[in-house]
């Protein structure tokens, strides 16, 4: 399945907002954090269902979603997010739940400091939800181009 034109506009209108190259250095370490942090804190809200002994939560739910998302607009980017996924999966179940809370305020406070100073514009975010999801599409995405982590070739 080819990547959809939908998917290549949002990226590229994220891409546009994030041009600095500190602001997406902080991007590349707060998005993961802000995903992490998400599927612990809504792991808080159980489903009351159970799979492979494990109570699954909202945020299992919600990265099912995340994956369901990427696979409709770019099967590859899928496949790429689900190692992600599964890691973070397991792993949010032993960070305890303060520490998640902790996690996620600082993640999108350095993501606003990073808009605010180096960027000089608001978080996409403010226009447009679907930035929730392209956020990590664009770092998934700059992985997939050959980006370092800190400056994808998809910055310019």
């Amino acid at each position: 399945m080819q990547r959809t034109a939908r998917l290549d506009s949002w990226i590229t209108s994220y891409r546009i907002d994030h041009r600095n190259p500190v602001n997406h250095a902080v991007h590349v370490v707060c998005i993961p954090l802000i995903v992490f942090s998400s599927l612990g804190l809504l792991n808080w809200i159980p489903l009351h269902v159970a799979l492979v002994n494990h109570a699954v939560g909202l945020g299992d739910l919600g990265m099912v979603l995340l994956l369901a998302f990427f696979a409709r607009h770019d099967l590859r980017l899928a496949l790429l997010a689900l190692p992600f996924a599964a890691l973070m999966i397991v792993g949010a179940r032993y960070v305890p739940p303060l520490a998640h809370l902790a996690l996620f305020a600082a993640a999108w406070t350095a993501q606003f400091f990073g808009h605010g100073l180096w960027e000089k514009n608001r978080p996409s975010l403010m226009s447009n939800l679907v930035s929730l999801f392209i956020a990590p599409a664009f770092l998934l995405d700059g992985l997939m181009s050959g980006g370092n982590g800190i400056t994808s070739p998809n910055t310019k």
